[in-house]
């Protein structure tokens, strides 16, 4: 409300502006001045009003009763560790702002930072950046989200190709433990220049978010298949 608020009153105080500037242009008519500053005020204002607008879109929403695929959000503090091959992999959440989640995600020496938004009927990846490796003192306020956001699902509008919701109740075996209610989604993606198929399968545990990603590339009658497997959690 106090973010509503706030554009309501700069409406208001820009009305008000406009009011003063029509005064002022008539005052520089009688005395044969120009406009030209009046003008500069109001394009700043103008300026400002687009950028609280933007901000407030960009705003992480309030969730009090999640929904859908909110349902999945991973919880502030969740620390999960996973096996690629001989390799380890590790997702933290280092903050839950409303429906935004921040994770920083550590593979051997390397390490990313991702912000994901999540609402009742979709999951976007709002920014994935490697440039703050390292750095602990990082908030979602203070990133700059991408130009546009990468849709991760969409259960709404899922077509061939991308991330496909396949089941909301699947029981999942891992070396962490047995999870129920699991959210599976499925891309396929077809080569153009061969008989190459990949599809990659994730699932997601209530509460916890990604626990493990199955890749199988098919190439006629060879397949290899990878998985991401989720070792532990706290």
């Amino acid at each position: 409300m106090k973010k509503f608020s706030g554009l309501l009153l700069s409406a208001v105080l820009l009305g008000g502006c406009g009011t003063a500037v029509t005064d002022s242009a008539e005052d520089n008519q009688v005395n044969g001045t120009g406009g030209t500053e009046t003008t500069e005020t109001e394009a700043a204002e103008t300026e400002t009003t687009e950028a609280e607008i933007e901000a407030s879109e960009n705003a992480p929403i309030e969730v009090t009763d999640p929904t859908g695929i909110q349902l999945y959000m991973p919880e502030l503090g969740l620390v999960k560790n996973f096996q690629v091959d001989e390799f380890e992999l590790t997702r933290e959440v280092l903050e839950v702002s409303g429906n935004q989640v921040l994770e920083e995600i550590t593979f051997g020496e390397a390490a990313s930072i991702e912000v994901t938004e999540w609402t009742e009927s979709s999951m976007n990846m709002l920014i994935e950046t490697s440039e703050l490796e390292g750095e602990r003192d990082i908030s979602i306020e203070g990133l700059v989200p991408m130009s546009a956001p990468v849709v991760m699902i969409d259960e709404a509008n899922s077509t061939e190709g991308e991330w496909i919701v396949t089941s909301h109740d699947e029981t999942l075996e891992t070396q962490a433990g047995t999870f129920e209610d699991v959210l599976v989604v499925e891309q396929v993606l077809s080569s153009e220049s061969s008989d190459q198929v990949t599809t990659m399968t994730r699932y997601f545990a209530p509460g916890l978010g990604f626990i493990q990603e199955k890749t199988v590339v098919a190439n006629g009658d060879d397949k290899q298949e990878s998985v991401v497997k989720l070792v532990s959690y706290k």
